[in-house]
C-alpha cells in the first residue's frame, strides 16, 4: 500500500520539447569538432559516411517508437528491461547505460570549457582559467535548471534547441551556396576502408537516440507524442548531419578543412560570411553542447528515480520535490557524480569510448526486449497506439543486433588493435569493470532487501505502483 502513495511525475512537456530534448541529446559538439577529421581520413565523401551511418540509428528508432508506446513512464528502458530480459540482466546493464550518460555529460562538460576558451583566446591570446572552472559551472547550471522543474528546464531546452538548428541550417545554406566542384574529387580518398571507418566513427554521434524513453513520464500524450518524437528527431538530426559536412567540404575542401582541424567550420563559417558569422557558429556550437548537457541530467535523474522507486536504490532517491515536482534527491546525486568526473577529467577522456560499448549493449538487449514485449506484457502492448507485427519486430530486433554489434565490436578493436607499443585496454577494462559493478551493486542491494523481508526481483518483476500509474495516463493528457 505504501507504493501507491509514490508521487509521479507531472505531464508538462509538448512534441516540440520532446523533439528538443532528444535532438539537443543527440547532436552534441561532436558535429563542429569532428567533421574536419573525419574529412581528411575519406575526403568529400563524409557526408555520404554520415547518412550511412543513420543506418544503426534507424534501427534504434524503429524499437524505441515501440517500446514508448507500450511503457511511456519514466525510466522506460530499466522498466522495459528489467521486466522483460529479467531482473538481473536488465538491472547490469542499466546500471552500466546510465554511468555511460553521465560519463558522456562529464565529456561534453569538459568540450563546452575546452571550446569556450578557445572561441575567447581567438580574440585574446592572453586569455587563461582554471579548466575545471567552466566545466563545474556547467554541470551545476543545468543541476539547478532541473531541479526547478521539467517545465523550466524544456523551456530552455527549447531555446537552445533553436539556436543550434538555425545556426546549423545557415552554416548549411551558405557553404552549399560556395559549392566548388573542385573541391568534391576524388570523392573517396581513404578508399572504400577509410569511407566504412568514418561511417562507424560518425554513427557514434547518434549514440543517445535511447534516452528519450527515460522521461516518459514527462510528456503529454506519451504514447503518441514519445514515438511521433523520435521519428520528427531523427529526420532534423539525418539533415543536419548530412548538410553541414557537405557545406564544408563543398567550400572549403576536405584537406583544408583536415589542416583546419577542430575550429574549421567556425574559420570558413567567418570567411563566407560578414563579421557575424563566426557568431553563428559558436552560438550554434553553444546550442548543441548544452542542449545535450541539459538533456542527459534530465535522462540520467528519471532513471534513479525509476531504480529508487523498484528498490534497486533507497527509496530516498525517488523523492520528489513538494513545490517543482522534481527529482531533486536523483539530480544531486547526478551532479555529485559529474564534479567527481571533471575533477578527475584529466583521464576521463580514456572511457569515452567505454560508455559507447555500454551504450551499444543496452541497445541490443531492449531490442530483444521489444521484440519480446507482446507475449511478456500484453495488457500494456494492447494499449500502444504504434503495433509492429512479428516480422518486423524480428526485423528490428536483428538489424540492431548487426549494426550495434558490429559498432561495439569496432570499439574493442580500435581498443586491442595492435600498436607501436603495448598498451593496457583501458576501454575494455573500464566497460567490463562497469558491468561487475553493476552485478556486484544488485547482489549486494539483494541481500540487504532480504534481510528486510523485501524480495529484489519480484520489486523487479512486476511493476511499481507509481510506473504503472504514469503508464495508466490517458493519452488525451493536456
Amino acid at each position: 500500500m505504501a507504493e501507491q502513495k509514490i508521487e509521479i511525475m507531472q505531464r508538462k512537456v509538448g512534441l516540440f520539447q520532446a523533439v528538443a530534448m532528444i535532438t539537443g541529446l543527440v547532436v552534441g559538439a561532436a558535429i563542429f569538432v569532428m567533421v574536419p577529421m573525419l574529412a581528411g581520413m575519406t575526403g568529400p565523401s563524409v557526408y555520404l559516411a554520415y547518412a550511412a551511418a543513420a543506418i544503426p540509428a534507424l534501427f534504434v528508432v524503429l524499437f524505441e517508437v515501440q517500446l514508448t508506446g507500450v511503457l511511456p513512464v519514466t525510466g522506460a528502458n530499466f522498466v522495459t528491461a528489467t521486466r522483460v530480459a529479467g531482473p538481473a540482466w536488465g538491472a547490469m546493464v542499466s546500471f552500466a547505460a546510465v554511468l555511460a550518460l553521465i560519463a558522456s555529460n562529464i565529456l561534453v562538460s569538459v568540450g563546452f570549457g575546452d571550446y569556450v576558451t578557445a572561441f575567447i583566446q581567438s580574440f585574446n591570446p592572453s586569455f587563461s582559467i582554471n579548466p575545471l572552472i567552466l566545466p563545474l559551472t556547467c554541470v551545476s547550471f543545468f543541476a539547478l535548471l532541473n531541479f526547478l522543474g521539467v517545465r523550466i528546464a524544456s523551456i530552455v531546452q527549447g531555446i537552445m534547441f533553436l539556436a543550434f538548428v538555425v545556426g546549423m541550417i545557415i552554416f548549411g545554406i551558405v557553404g552549399s551556396a560556395n559549392y566548388n566542384p573542385v573541391n568534391m574529387t576524388p570523392m573517396f580518398t581513404g578508399g572504400a576502408m577509410g569511407f566504412i571507418i568514418v561511417t562507424v566513427l560518425a554513427s557514434m554521434s547518434w549514440a543517445g537516440l535511447v534516452a528519450l524513453a527515460d522521461i516518459g513520464g514527462d510528456v503529454k500524450n506519451p504514447r503518441r507524442n514519445l514515438p511521433l518524437a523520435l521519428i520528427i528527431a531523427f529526420i532534423i538530426i539525418l539533415i543536419l548531419y548530412v548538410l553541414q559536412p557537405f557545406a564544408l567540404v563543398a567550400s572549403m575542401g576536405a584537406e583544408a578543412a583536415a589542416k583546419a582541424g577542430k575550429p574549421a567550420i567556425m574559420l570558413d563559417a567567418a570567411r563566407l560570411m560578414p563579421g557575424w558569422g563566426i557568431w553563428i557558429i559558436f552560438i550554434a556550437a553553444m546550442g548543441a553542447i548544452l542542449t545535450t548537457v541539459n538533456a542527459l541530467t534530465w535522462s540520467a535523474g528519471r532513471d534513479l528515480l525509476a531504480w529508487a522507486r523498484d528498490g534497486l536504490f533507497p527509496k530516498a532517491v525517488a523523492h520528489l520535490h513538494p513545490r517543482f515536482k522534481s527529482p531533486d534527491m536523483a539530480i544531486l546525486i547526478v551532479l555529485f557524480i559529474e564534479v567527481a568526473g571533471i575533477c578527475l577529467s584529466a583521464t576521463i577522456d580514456k572511457y569515452a569510448l567505454a560508455a559507447i560499448l555500454s551504450i551499444m549493449v543496452i541497445q541490443i538487449l531492449l531490442a530483444w526486449c521489444v521484440l519480446r514485449i507482446p507475449k511478456k506484457l500484453p495488457d500494456l502492448y494492447k494499449k500502444a497506439i504504434i503495433k509492429f507485427n512479428g516480422f518486423w519486430r524480428w526485423f528490428t530486433f536483428i538489424g540492431t543486433l548487426i549494426t550495434s554489434g558490429l559498432i561495439f565490436l569496432f570499439g574493442i578493436y580500435a581498443d586491442v588493435m595492435p600498436k607501436d607499443k603495448i598498451e593496457i585496454p583501458w576501454v575494455v577494462i573500464t566497460f567490463v569493470g562497469v558491468l561487475v559493478i553493476g552485478a556486484v551493486w544488485y547482489i549486494i542491494r539483494k541481500a540487504y532487501l532480504k534481510g528486510k523481508g523485501i524480495d529484489l526481483d519480484a520489486n523487479l518483476t512486476r511493476i511499481a505502483d507509481a510506473t504503472l500509474a504514469e503508464a495508466e495516463e490517458k493519452l488525451s493528457v493536456s
